[in-house]
């Protein structure tokens, strides 16, 4: 007995909701963004969302020596309010009316599903790892990136990546609304290595600290992502040194049981992403042309980035949040077009806890 195009749809909205947690795992930020609980899948109020950042305390301090001083009250000014959006993102794919003709029972269904969605989300989730790390997704431009040398567009505005490659003092971009050069604190941190055996891992522990002491109550650094010269390099320095690090998903995930392996830098987990390539021009240069091709590491602390989709219920087409809709007879072809439909967006309130290392493939 073939399988009906209605069938197939039907596995795939029941389905959906695993997949979903899937592509979430497949990307180690997206990964601990969920596993802090910071992922909020029941958004109503659409995809513009707006949140504070506080740069310092709210209030002074008084010192008592006679009893007869006056307490220092007020409020002091030093919220601004940064916003994001949530772009809607439509991947699309055709099953051949072939499969679903010739296809017989459980076990056929079970190889058409396996074939096409996992292929469909694992081609959208690299696509968005690249857009998040260096800024040119192939269509989801819309998606965030840290990357502050390209623009991404969520609603017909361009706005710039998060991360500069350079001094804090010296950067003047306005992410998520907020400009740095007129808001106290509001920076990624910055270090550049000139060589990895001369002064690699210096830098790099320059970095984490002056990440990790930012807004005490967050912990360190837990997450660096690097390009595959200077991941190698940390581990060329490292040689017999080398603590390895391997994410293991729980039983009954569909990911393998091991989804990625890493290293330790001090309390962080480093892992090679393959999507920042840095020899592509992706990068720029601002005068620091070890940026531009001599690999790039982020340094994050994933406690204070926040992501959304709009709802929770995969079976509702309308809230972009993997749902999927389908399927489609495509005119004059023996095509079904099935579509997964995502409205995500994800920012950051304390950008000085993160930052960036290049040079580290020199």
């Amino acid at each position: 007995m073939a399988i009906s195009a209605d069938v197939l749809q039907s596995a795939l909205q029941e389905l959906m909701p695993s997949y979903s947690e899937l592509f979430v795992k497949w990307h180690p930020v997206l990964e601990r963004v969920l596993l802090k609980g910071n992922i909020d899948k029941n958004v109503l109020t659409g995809p513009y969302r707006e949140f504070a950042v506080v740069s310092d305390g709210p209030g002074d301090v008084t010192q008592i020596l006679t009893g007869s001083e006056i307490v220092n009250g007020g409020r002091n000014q030093n919220a601004s309010r940064g916003n994001t959006y949530a772009p809607r993102m439509i991947y699309a794919f055709d099953v051949p009316g072939k499969d679903l003709a010739e296809a017989n029972g459980e076990m056929d269904l079970a190889r058409i599903i396996q074939h096409y969605p996992e292929l469909a989300l694992s081609d959208f989730h690299e696509r968005i790892a690249k857009q998040i790390v260096q800024g040119n997704g192939n269509n989801v431009g819309g998606f965030f990136s840290m990357n502050g040398a390209q623009t991404y567009n969520p609603q017909g505005t361009a706005r710039t990546g998060a991360f500069e490659y350079i001094a804090p003092a010296s950067q003047t971009a306005t992410v998520f609304n907020i400009a740095k050069s007129t808001t106290t604190g509001w920076y990624n941190q910055f270090e550049e290595i000139s060589a990895f055996g001369t002064n690699g891992r210096a830098q790099m522990r320059k970095c984490y600290y002056a990440c990790s002491r930012q807004q005490k109550t967050l912990g360190p650094v837990d997450l660096i992502l690097g390009d595959e010269g200077s991941y190698l390099a940390y581990l060329d320095d490292l040689d017999s040194q080398v603590q390895i690090v391997t994410d293991k998903t729980t039983s009954g995930d569909r990911a393998p049981n091991n989804i990625r392996q890493g290293v330790k830098f001090l309390d962080a987990d480093f892992y090679l992403e393959d999507a920042i390539d840095d020899l592509a021009g992706q990068f720029g240069s601002d005068g620091h042309s070890n940026h531009a091709t001599g690999g790039v590491m982020y340094m994050l602390n994933t406690s204070t980035w926040f992501a959304y989709t709009l709802g929770s219920d995969a079976n509702k087409e309308s809230k972009g949040d993997f749902s999927v809709r389908g399927p489609f007879r495509i005119p004059e072809q023996d095509l079904f077009r099935y579509e997964i439909v995502l409205n995500m967006g994800m920012h950051t309130n304390q950008l000085r806890a993160n930052g960036v290392v290049t040079g580290g493939a020199t």
